[in-house]
């Protein structure tokens, strides 16, 4: 009877249950992880690795950097006078440049030159100048008072760091108090693009739009990020073409005239401290350093591709498309941690299969798009190792179930090759029945109940012992199976449980087992000598070989299962066995009588001297059969090994 815990037992060894189980709890453990924050940092650095190998892009030439680089502090010193701001400022206006940009604070005066700079502040609208809105740990730094009335000519310079320092992502406009500030990168922006007919608009959502692309507001959870402070208007940063830079010349080359002029016309020209005394370092995604004014031309070149070459901004899934992805997988990983694959084989899947996500996460980053890799990646490792410890455990039961059938009645070899071969036969609960062609030998001791009769039992037992390892090992070293004892009788199969497919597997088998009741007669001429110099009986056997079809399979149910064969082929071996014991008696010297029938014999009538012995009808069976003894090997060298 098979009870409720067996009944559930069965049901989850079933692969197919335990594949979804693995992919569900796998699924549950990453949307846990992921939800509590703990796989970001590994996230946002995989994005650092995947956007330093998109193929480099141009980076453009419509932005130049002047530095105030060390040279320039030795001859200027620093801060940098108002006098030195103006003839910059005004060298850069006679050589056309289209926008300035201006990446140093300057909120007091610094004499000599306030009240040219001032002068020429409100003479030219195309400058823009940063001012900083404060922070917990920073008060608010002004723009020059010339500038404090126009609004649209400051730009706050205020930068986001994730909380490895990397800068990811950028501000657009905050909100101080009640004012709305423009970022400085965007008010350059929009001063480069007025030039080209182009404002900043509301999309239909309330998302800045610039010349039909829409540049989204961050979400607290937009690609790896989790719960992140979106406060102010954020997007994720794109930097095209890092990790090169930007036209670069010095103060000192601009004032000294050794810039060409076409380097600098209709440009945008940020002017910022580039000496490394000054400090002003900002890590970009892949470790990279830049000055912060560096970082400025990055976010504007990133704002001019969108409006100027239609470049889209980074793109995220939806939280049910990064769930469909993950489940995938995880499934994925199951699938493969499942598979009955040699070490190597699933070795090479999983290779593959990791390259398949690393080229889709690569390719969808190249073109804008965030596909988080850790999450999938760690679903996919879990539910690969789950299931495949799960195989593993399945396996251990189902090599347990056969080699509790198998293990003590066959040879290293054949139980080897029944393991390597299990998924032709083995089924849930046992072997699969299936119709074959095989070998069947049947061995008896004569006289056995008049032995037995004159012996203790403890005696008789150790002797009969003695005589069942010795035939038992010959069987298995010839390949064949014990398939059970009867009493003193040993029935043993050659042909199983691996099917043979061709006649020549079919013949070997019938050869060994020939090879083997040959084995028997010399093995028991042997103990015969030892047994009488002990005083212990001496006995003759009869072996009964019939080769033809039949059908093989687990019998019994959950408690109790052997493995077992039945047809017409076993009940001839049988009989052929026990067939009339006066005719061709054994003799000392030849103490195991073999008796084959015609089948065996045509597959081993090349290799072994038989004698017809005659038509006979057996027991038990309407039609005739010609019986034949073995007597020897034909070549002594005959080896079916």
């Amino acid at each position: 009877m098979i009870t409720q815990d067996n009944k559930i037992k069965r049901w989850l060894s079933n692969p197919v249950v335990a594949l979804f189980f693995v992919c569900l709890f796998s699924f549950l453990i990453c949307i846990f992880m992921k939800s509590e924050g703990y796989l970001q940092e590994l996230e946002l650095r995989t994005f650092d690795k995947l956007l330093s190998n998109r193929p480099v892009s141009e980076i453009g030439s419509r932005i130049v950097v002047i530095g105030e680089m060390e040279s320039d502090i030795a001859r200027y010193g620093h801060p940098l006078s108002d006098q030195i701001f103006t003839d910059v400022i005004q060298k850069l206006e006679n050589q056309k440049v289209r926008v300035i940009g201006v990446d140093k604070y300057r909120d007091k005066p610094v004499a000599p030159g306030t009240k040219a700079l001032k002068k020429i502040l409100n003479q030219y609208e195309n400058i823009v100048w940063i001012f900083f809105t404060g922070n917990n740990k920073q008060d608010k730094i002004s723009a020059p008072a010339a500038l404090n009335n126009n609004p649209e000519r400051l730009g706050f310079n205020d930068m986001i760091e994730d909380s490895d320092g990397v800068m990811r992502r950028g501000l657009l406009f905050l909100d101080v108090d009640t004012t709305t500030y423009y970022a400085f990168p965007l008010l350059v922006s929009l001063h480069y693009l007025a030039a080209e007919n182009i404002a900043a608009q509301n999309d239909q959502q309330g998302n800045l739009n610039l010349n039909g692309i829409s540049l989204p507001k961050l979400s607290a959870n937009f690609g790896g990020y989790k719960s992140v402070d979106t406060n102010a208007y954020q997007i994720m940063l794109d930097y095209p073409g890092l990790p090169n830079s930007f036209p670069f010349f010095s103060l000192s080359d601009l004032l000294d005239n050794k810039i060409p002029n076409e380097a600098l016309r209709d440009k945008v020209v940020l002017i910022g401290g580039t000496a490394s005394s000054l400090g002003d370092y900002k890590i970009l995604p892949g470790g990279i350093r830049r000055f912060g004014v560096e970082n400025h031309a990055f976010i504007i070149s990133q704002l001019l591709k969108s409006a100027l070459e239609q470049k889209k901004p980074f793109q995220s899934f939806s939280d049910l498309e990064q769930s469909l992805w993950l489940f995938l997988w995880c499934f994925i990983g199951a699938i493969t941690g499942g598979l009955r694959n040699r070490l190597w084989q699933t070795f090479l899947f999983v290779i593959i299969e990791i390259g398949i996500l690393l080229a889709s996460s690569q390719l969808l980053l190249n073109a804008s798009w965030w596909l988080t890799l850790i999450c999938p990646l760690m679903g996919f490792f879990s539910a690969f190792v789950l299931n495949l410890a799960l195989t593993f455990a399945r396996e251990r039961n189902e090599r347990g179930q056969l080699m509790q059938m198998f293990s003590k009645h066959v040879s290293p070899e054949v139980a080897n090759q029944l393991w390597e071969h299990r998924e032709q036969f083995f089924s849930e609960g046992g072997v699969r029945p299936d119709s074959l062609t095989a070998t069947v030998l049947f061995t008896d001791i004569v006289g056995f109940t008049l032995v037995s009769e004159d012996m203790k039992p403890i005696v008789l037992m150790n002797w009969l012992n003695i005589y069942m390892e010795e035939m038992t090992r010959i069987v298995m070293n010839h390949h064949g199976v014990v398939n059970k004892y009867i009493g003193d009788a040993i029935m043993a199969i050659f042909g199983v449980p691996v099917k043979r497919e061709t006649p020549e597997d079919i013949a070997r088998d019938a050869n060994l087992a020939v090879q083997c009741a040959l084995e028997f007669n010399n093995r028991l001429r042997e103990l015969n000598i030892e047994w009488a110099k002990k005083g212990l009986p001496t006995v003759m056997m009869r072996t009964g070989i019939y080769t033809g079809d039949l059908v093989a399979g687990s019998f019994g149910g959950l408690l109790r299962m052997e493995y077992t064969v039945i047809g017409d082929t076993v009940n001839i071996a049988s009989r052929l066995e026990s067939f009339n014991k006066e005719t061709e008696k054994p003799t000392f010297e030849n103490p195991c009588r073999i008796l084959i029938g015609q089948s065996t014999r045509d597959y081993i009538e090349e290799n072994y001297q038989t004698k017809w012995v005659g038509e006979f009808q057996l027991k038990g069976k309407n039609k005739s059969l010609n019986l034949y003894k073995v007597i020897d090997n034909k070549i002594s060298s005959t080896n079916w090994e």
